[in-house]
Order: C-alpha cells, then structure tokens, then sequence
C-alpha cells in the first residue's frame, strides 16, 4: 500500500487551526493524558495523520494534525510497530506466511551405531631415553 500526502489546502487548514503551535497531545506522542505540548512550529511542522492511512486513515482535515518534529518522531515509531504488526496478521490471515513453530510428525527413526571393535590399549611410552654413559 502506497502512501498518500495531505493536499496543500488540508496542509494550511490544518496550520491555520493549530495557531503555529504543535497539535500533539495524548500518551501517542510521548505526553500526559490530555497534555498538549504546543510548542511553537516555527523551527519546523510536519503533518502527521492522526489514523494512519496505512491502518484505514483518510487525508481529510480531521486526520490531519500540524506536529512539531519531535512530537512527529515519538508517534511514528509506534505508527511502524502496529502497521508492521498489522501487515504479519494480514499475510497469516491470507496464508502468504506460514505461523511459525516446529514440525508435529513422529520423525525418522534413530539409527543404531554399529558396534566397534574393542581396541588393545597401546605400551606405556618411555618419555626418556637412559643415558649411557660412555667411558674414555
């Protein structure tokens, strides 16, 4: 699924609501419940949307909110993980992917060693040789 931009008249609708003060409020965005972080947009504004398109959100002016970078980047890192989430139970559903576990059969038979000859333990081996001592 592609992804679709806000029209440029969404984009400034959305602007002239926020008042240039960022629209993030809410746990989704790193806050408090019912804390709003209004910083002010002048260093930067993205338009986030509020449902993401990828999950069934639309490009109307009420999915839309005028964000500060930060605010931005704190709520797409969790827009990722349900969206991935989100495509992995999709393909499980229609059978592109297979669940993982391991295999339920009875499996081969184990075969048996054959049996090995006993082996003779070898002589101790002498480490040194004795000196001999030779006399002129």
């Amino acid at each position: 699924m592609s992804r679709t931009e806000f029209t440029r008249a969404t984009k400034q609708a959305a602007l002239t609501r926020a008042g240039t003060r960022c629209e993030a409020s809410g746990p989704r965005y790193g806050l408090e419940e019912g804390q709003r972080c209004n910083c002010s947009l002048s260093l930067g504004v993205q338009f986030d949307h509020d449902v993401p398109d990828q999950l069934g959100g639309d490009n109307s002016l009420e999915n839309c909110r005028a964000v500060c970078v930060q605010c931005h980047k704190i709520k797409t890192r969790g827009d990722i993980q349900q969206i991935r989430k989100s495509d992995r139970q999709r393909d499980k559903a229609s059978g592109v992917i297979r669940a993982a576990g391991k295999i339920k059969s009875q499996g081969f038979p184990k075969r048996s060693k054959p049996d090995r000859p006993s082996r003779q333990p070898l002589p101790p081996a002498q480490l040194y040789a004795p000196i001999q001592e030779t006399r002129r």
